[in-house]
């Protein structure tokens, strides 16, 4: 199955499945990520503002540790601190995206990156733009971990070799 299939599939699983069940599983993985002993050790995470039926992980903000969102620029993407008192702005890709702050693209311990789908085999599909994997070969966080919904996790995925290989995925444990 080619990439461009794997996502329009999972999209349409993601997006028909019921609000009740992914609240359920979301709170599955957030309970994984807490879990995972990198993260404990991890002083700046960097996670995402949820698109959508994405896998939420705002409550993980709770925990006392350094939050950083990406945003799309001209040269690819970029991390920022987390400041609560600025406003996140939609991007034209429809993004929640800081509009500015403290750019901390070497200072990521434990990465948690959005997909589409993810390979046993630990490659990820995400919406096709190619960012994260330009961003990893760049400025690898030591963990990079995936988030997925159980039903987007698949045996294998084709990839090329710009692909950036996952150290881990989390996809809760129902």
């Amino acid at each position: 199955m080619m990439k461009s299939e794997i996502r329009k599939m999972m999209l349409e699983r993601r997006n028909t499945s019921s609000k009740k069940e992914l609240n359920r599983k979301n709170k599955s993985i957030i309970q994984e990520i807490l879990a995972d002993d990198r993260f404990k050790r991890a002083e700046t995470v960097a996670i995402y503002y949820p698109m959508g039926n994405e896998v939420n992980l705002l409550t993980l903000m709770k925990d006392h540790k350094r939050f950083a969102f990406p945003k799309v620029e001209p040269d690819g993407i970029h991390f920022y601190l987390f400041d609560p008192h600025i406003k996140f702005v939609k991007s034209k890709f429809g993004v929640m995206e800081p509009p500015q702050g403290e750019l901390v693209d070497d200072q990521i311990d434990y990465m948690l990156a959005p997909a589409l789908a993810i390979s046993k085999d630990l490659y990820r599909v995400g919406f096709g733009k190619g960012y994260y994997d330009q961003f990893l070969s760049k400025h690898r966080p030591r963990t990079v971990i995936g988030v997925i919904f159980d039903f987007q996790e698949l045996d294998t995925i084709p990839f090329d070799d710009h692909d950036q290989k996952l150290d881990g995925y989390m996809k809760g444990h129902l």
